[in-house]
């Protein structure tokens, strides 16, 4: 029984992400090193270790080696550093998202026509991320794998599923806040 959600549902979902399973990395920007970031470290740590040449010009000149094979190894430490850095920048923002369960990213995808209809799970198989549900009198079968809020599918459960008919997908939680998907 396949009908259109309303505002106030839309509304429901927004404010209550952790109810709602979809799939997030279409609106995720993967990031992307530019030669202008990469060069800010290694251009910081040349700005410093020049700096204390120019600041100390006798010690340099006593000890020539010493300075460039230390101003080498600083410069190739600060650039063999911008992968980890890149790192733990990419997992803040994954931590982050997932913290707030990805509510930025249903905002940035849920789409104002909706259409909501109910499924009853007739199988699930965990280990795979997938099972089969009777839609509208017709069993198929779906996939969860890539879908980020999961919560637990018990067969004999009616779940609601959320979609616009152009590629967004949701999967509604049942609780107390989203009964009127069910009803």
């Amino acid at each position: 029984m396949k009908r259109k959600v309303t505002p106030e549902e839309r509304e429901i979902l927004l404010n209550n992400p952790e109810l709602v399973m979809f799939e997030p990395y279409k609106a995720m920007k993967t990031h992307r090193a530019s030669l202008g970031k990469s060069l800010i470290l290694p251009g910081i740590t040349a700005v410093i270790f020049f700096g204390f040449g120019f600041l100390f010009p006798d010690f340099i000149n006593a000890h020539p080696t010493f300075f460039a094979v230390t101003g080498c190894i600083l410069l190739v430490l600060s650039a063999g550093f911008l992968p980890i850095l890149y790192f733990i920048l990419d997992d803040r923002a994954y931590k982050k998202a997932r913290a707030t369960h990805y509510g930025n990213y249903l905002k940035m995808l849920l789409p104002q026509d909706l259409e909501c209809n109910t499924a009853l799970i007739t199988g699930v198989v965990y280990e795979k991320a997938e099972g089969s549900w009777i839609i509208d009198g017709g069993e198929s079968l779906f996939g969860y794998c890539s879908m980020v809020n999961i919560s637990r599918f018990e067969p004999q459960t009616e779940v609601a599923i959320v979609y616009d008919g152009k590629g967004f997908l949701a999967i509604v939680k049942r609780d107390p806040r989203t009964e009127s998907f069910f009803g």
